[in-house]
């Protein structure tokens, strides 16, 4: 096996309220009301927010950098 085909996990923990609070301003800014779970992924130093329902009524799952900018917002089709 060589190095490039071993995958690494990311590592997240709980968001605090306070960043909780903050991520869910970010999302209502950008039109999206409700969401499942948010997480921080230390390695990518992001916050992850599951199954965003946004104006559009689809899901997506939001990514924001910690200053709580979106900067991916990807359509979830699960």
């Amino acid at each position: 096996m060589s190095w490039s085909s071993v995958a690494y996990a990311d590592e997240d923990r709980d968001v605090t309220p306070e960043e909780r609070a903050k991520v869910t301003q970010s999302l209502k800014e950008a039109g999206c009301s409700s969401f499942d779970d948010i997480d921080f992924y230390i390695n990518r130093n992001l916050f992850k927010a599951d199954n965003v329902m946004c104006n559009d009524k689809k899901n997506y799952d939001v990514y924001l950098d910690k200053n709580f900018k979106i900067v991916s917002k990807r359509e979830d089709l699960d």
